[in-house]
């Protein structure tokens, strides 16, 4: 009788390949077979993989700074597709986070650095590289999100477990942290392949709760007086305004580079930069003027309400003016963490000048779109808006028009 040909196991083998009972290569982000079949490549979360005795051990490692991090899968597959994100990282997604050079050296080398000790913050940045790869590998789109929300998970349940008792040494990487898992939050619901639909409304105060983490976070760096690693890349301005760090509570100087437009606006794939730019700069003086026209609105509007529309309407003109330079307050990414309950509660009730605020603040983030993580988010947050409103009185027609417009502009 011939000799049985021996096998092994792969351990860590793709979903596909488990259930065709068959050797899987581990490649990332295919395996070859998926690849050759054209089929989505999907492999299971380290915990879900029993035959691995790494995966099974109940053993947890405490770092440096005290933070308790669960077991991890070494598996080759494991260890190859996580050194490609952080190759990704250093070599491509820092610069997309990176303006004019200025956080360079600390996207660069203070957070890998910081990360080498901090497992949640080495998560975020393999769960945003991955994102980034969904955007740029379209073809392996599904493949990279199913990466990307394993390592977002994973950094979530990390910096949950150290913040009820964060000490000072922890204040910086999780300050990192938060603001990359918030942009990572923005980032895949615009590469999400899922056609759910949208509550503007709700992404927006989700936006909010995601924001304040890292503006709390920054209240205690600034008020620490521990040796930052960051400094410089938080306190520095490169713009014509002065950031006065001593002087403002930590709602006005919550700079959040990675939140800020900044002037690398040429990064589109189509038109050539100088088309791009033009058309850019032409929407941010449409929507300056359409501000000051709806500023004259409320200043003739009566009410208990006008203080409301006046401080939000603020917020958002000094969000949007600065542009394509860095403000004070973190652009109009930043602007829904002062988004007050008030006024979203107008906004829910159908008050128009609180809808026509609001959509301000969609056309605003058109000027984002060049950004791989923001896109045409801007124009839909408008669009699900726009559909959401009944007969247009006829004193907003003129607005809602160039509203209309100004989202459907090509970038």
């Amino acid at each position: 009788m011939p000799l049985r040909r021996s096998h092994t196991k792969s351990r860590r083998g793709c979903l596909e390949c488990k259930r065709r009972h068959v050797k899987c290569d581990e490649g990332t982000p295919r395996c070859t077979l998926c690849k050759k079949r054209k089929l989505e490549c999907r492999y299971p979360p380290p915990s879900e993989d029993e035959d691995s005795p790494l995966a099974s051990s109940s053993t947890q490692d405490e770092t440096e700074s005290g933070a308790v991090t669960p077991s991890r899968d070494f598996s080759q597959a494991t260890r190859l597709l996580e050194t490609r994100l952080f190759h990704q990282y250093m070599t491509s997604t820092y610069h997309t986070l990176s303006q004019d050079g200025l956080s360079a050296h600390h996207l660069s080398m203070t957070i890998p650095h910081m990360a080498t000790s901090c497992p949640y913050l080495l998560d975020s940045i393999h769960a945003f590289s991955a994102l980034h790869l969904a955007s740029v590998e379209t073809d392996n789109r599904a493949s990279w999100l199913d990466h990307a929300a394993r390592y977002q998970s994973q950094a979530c349940a990390g910096l949950s477990k150290v913040l009820p008792e964060m000490s000072p040494q922890d204040y910086e990487p999780a300050f990192v942290s938060s603001i990359i898992i918030m942009l990572f939050a923005i980032g895949s619901r615009v590469l999400s392949t899922e056609n759910r639909p949208l509550d503007p409304l709700l992404v927006v105060l989700e936006a909010r709760t995601l924001i304040s983490g890292p503006a709390m976070l920054f209240s205690r760096i600034n008020e620490g007086g521990i040796d930052a690693q960051l400094d410089g890349w938080l306190c520095v301005s490169d713009t014509e305004e002065v950031l006065e760090t001593r002087k403002h509570d930590w709602y006005g100087t919550l700079s959040l580079r990675l939140l800020s437009e900044g002037s690398m606006i040429t990064r589109n794939s189509g038109g050539s930069p100088v088309e791009d730019t033009h058309v850019l700069f032409n929407l941010h003086k449409d929507i300056m003027t359409s501000l000051a026209r709806l500023h004259s609105i409320i200043d003739t509007s009566k009410g208990s309400d006008q203080p409301i529309y006046f401080a939000t309407w603020q917020q958002l003109q000094q969000a949007i003016k600065p542009w394509p330079k860095i403000g004070p307050h973190g652009g109009p990414l930043g602007w829904p963490l002062f988004l007050s309950d008030k006024f979203s509660s107008l906004l829910q009730n159908g008050d128009w000048i609180a809808r026509v605020l609001f959509l301000h603040y969609g056309i605003a983030m058109r000027l984002l779109c060049h950004r791989w993580y923001v896109r045409d988010w801007g124009r839909r947050l408008v669009s699900a808006t726009l559909e959401q409103l009944d007969e247009i009185p006829p004193e907003w027609e003129e607005t809602i028009s160039w509203i209309r417009r100004a989202a459907a502009r090509e970038d």
